[in-house]
């Protein structure tokens, strides 16, 4: 379901603990196996796939990881946003799958998690994934915003920019241009640059999102029934709006065109 990068060998599968924030194992975790502070203070890592932004603290703390699984309550996997050294160290010496490069915001507490630390696989049991284009639309330097409709089955009344699933067949620039026509009536625009794909968790969906960055000569905008309102505005003014997840942080890939 989502590609991260392997850093120690295994595949499991395991109930999640996801803990945001970095743990220094030798502070942070006990002998019993707890996480001693922060917001997953108290709860017990053993045979769970632990999820946490990345480790932190002295080298030292690899060897807790060896302790644990010595004792057999070691987790049973390891993903974390980005590895660093002492935690891969541990992990491969204590023979604990680990998977970095894979955001944190996915994973829901007690999801059934399968990774393989081999090739980098996650996948969540009962979460169906699905691939989506969202548009940046630009006229002149402004830049299009549409409020869902209320009647959507996600993010209604919402703003966002122009989105819609990728057919079977279909390159996300296609499914870009389709859109842009099927929701605002324009034929002309422009794929400008297409941006790193991003993970947005609604419910028992994943969307892997392609976002793109296009532009058109067409002010003039026709909705169809997906969105209610449109307006063109300066990007510098989105922090007023109330957007859909990562609409602008995404929106700042494309900051050298705007």
């Amino acid at each position: 379901m989502i590609k991260g990068r392997g850093l120690s060998p295994g595949d499991k599968t395991a109930k999640a603990i996801v803990c945001d924030q970095f743990i220094s194992p030798l502070g942070e975790i006990s002998k019993d196996g707890l996480i001693t502070s922060g917001p997953c203070e108290d709860s017990c890592i053993s045979d769970k796939i632990l999820v946490f932004r990345g480790g932190r603290g002295s080298t030292v703390g690899s060897y807790t990881f060896l302790e644990l699984k010595n004792k057999n309550i070691a987790p049973s996997g390891l993903i974390i946003e980005e590895a660093d050294q002492m935690v891969v160290t541990g992990a491969i010496i204590s023979d604990i799958p680990l998977v970095d490069h894979v955001p944190l915001d996915i994973f829901l507490n007690d999801d059934t998690v399968t990774l393989s630390g081999s090739t980098g696989d996650v996948s969540i049991a009962d979460v169906i994934k699905k691939r989506v284009a969202t548009v940046y639309l630009l006229h002149k330097g402004n830049l299009l915003l549409l409020k869902r409709s209320t009647d959507m089955t996600t993010y209604p009344g919402q703003h966002g920019g122009i989105s819609g699933y990728i057919e079977r067949g279909e390159t996300p620039e296609q499914t870009g241009k389709r859109e842009t026509e099927e929701e605002c009536g324009i034929k002309d625009a422009m794929v400008k640059a297409i941006g790193k794909d991003i993970y947005v968790r609604y419910g028992g969906l994943l969307f892997e999102i392609t976002p793109m960055l296009m532009v058109t000569s067409k002010a003039d905008v026709k909705l169809n029934h997906e969105n209610s309102e449109y307006s063109w505005i300066n990007p510098k003014s989105l922090g007023d709006y109330q957007t859909v997840p990562k609409f602008k942080e995404t929106l700042m890939q494309f900051i050298d065109y705007l």
